[in-house]
């Protein structure tokens, strides 16, 4: 996915950043933390809203832990940028179709995320899923 990679150095480069909150507000997309049981969320992490109310808006449960957080921002970040004609997308952790996994890999590589094989010898991706706060089955896409 070298043109996923391209788009991440672009913004990189651009903003001298790879923080997804303020990515987010280079590119003028609005971060809404909401309840988990807020009805727009719909049981779900998060939801992307291409325009919603004239606005480009993630919604995102206002518990989450912060690693968590940033993995889902980013997630919802890769269908703002990768996806153009996509118009709304939900996180789930089974969604498996391709735009799921082009935004998970977005996630992966804008977050950066490195593994000490050292560290993690001997354990389970359940265990280095825990650690690392990022849901199981993204670790199954880049780690077997």
């Amino acid at each position: 996915m070298e043109w996923i990679d391209n788009i991440i150095l672009g913004l990189v480069s651009n903003f001298k950043t790879r923080d997804v909150h303020e990515l987010c507000d280079c590119l003028n997309i609005k971060v809404i933390k909401l309840p988990f049981n807020n009805i727009l969320l719909r049981k779900k992490d998060a939801l992307y809203y291409r325009d919603y109310q004239n606005n480009e808006i993630i919604f995102i449960k206002d518990n989450l832990p912060l690693s968590l957080e940033k993995f889902i921002l980013s997630h919802e970040l890769g269908h703002a940028l990768c996806n153009p004609d996509l118009l709304c997308a939900a996180f789930t952790f089974s969604n498996k179709g391709k735009f799921e996994r082009q935004a998970n890999y977005f996630a992966f590589k804008l977050i950066n995320i490195k593994f000490d094989e050292i560290e993690l010898e001997g354990m389970s991706l359940e265990q280095i899923a825990a650690l690392t706060q990022i849901p199981y089955n993204v670790l199954s896409q880049f780690i077997m």
